[in-house]
């Protein structure tokens, strides 16, 4: 969603670095759109933080608990200071009355984010480490990678913490992992970045992987 500086100025609230916006379990009377800033959802299960997405520019959320009215059912923090706009339930449906677009938005989203839950979901499944990993580096190729000429790319350092909080695997032991991927000339690390080279290159691998697990090479 595209957001105009006189929406900021009227619903509009500064986020700093690392300030929870709402935890779960809370209950869920406003919905958020990311003027700018990146703001992390994630789940507690069993004893650790499990993180099931980074949003940034342009991306929504909290809208289910306006719908439903259920509490919320993950957690959002600012992982950099994000300026965000605030809509409670009562602007939400008046927005709605006015800009019919906005729904159609709204399903994209929702449709989009079902998708990835389930792509998540099955990763998170394989026994295997490298499929964890890579699974879920596949993912975020499609959801936060920066395209370039050189491949796509991400922040080194970031995409390893990101890696090991969506999988549950230490720093080190991911990057062990994204070595495997380097060997295979899948990716390299250039710059304080890792770059795939192409999704397709990364998906094969997965194919790969998958493989390996169901017959037990």
């Amino acid at each position: 969603m595209t957001i105009s500086e006189d929406t900021y100025n009227k619903y509009g609230r500064l986020f700093r670095k690392g300030e929870v916006i709402f935890r779960e379990g809370d209950t869920g009377e406003k919905m958020y759109i990311i003027q700018t800033g990146k703001i992390r959802i994630s789940k507690r299960t069993r004893d650790r933080e499990t993180t099931l997405a980074v949003l940034s520019d342009g991306d929504f959320f909290g809208e289910m608990a306006i719908i439903d009215k259920e509490p919320r059912s993950a957690t959002a923090t600012a992982i950099e200071d994000s300026r965000v706009i605030v809509l409670d339930d009562e602007v939400f449906e008046t927005q709605i009355r006015a800009n019919p677009k906005i729904v159609m938005q709204i399903l994209r989203k929702m449709s989009s984010r079902l998708r990835d839950a389930d792509r998540q979901i099955k990763t998170l499944t394989f026994r295997d480490s490298s499929s964890r990993v890579v699974g879920t580096l596949l993912l975020l190729v499609s959801r936060s990678g920066k395209s370039t000429e050189r491949g796509i790319c991400f922040d080194y350092g970031a995409v390893i913490t990101e890696l090991s909080n969506m999988v549950g695997l230490p720093t080190n032991k991911v990057e062990e992992l994204i070595g495997m991927l380097v060997k295979a000339r899948v990716a390299y690390v250039s710059g304080g970045e890792l770059i795939v080279t192409k999704a397709e290159n990364l998906e094969r691998f997965m194919n790969f992987l998958e493989l390996k697990e169901e017959f037990g090479i």
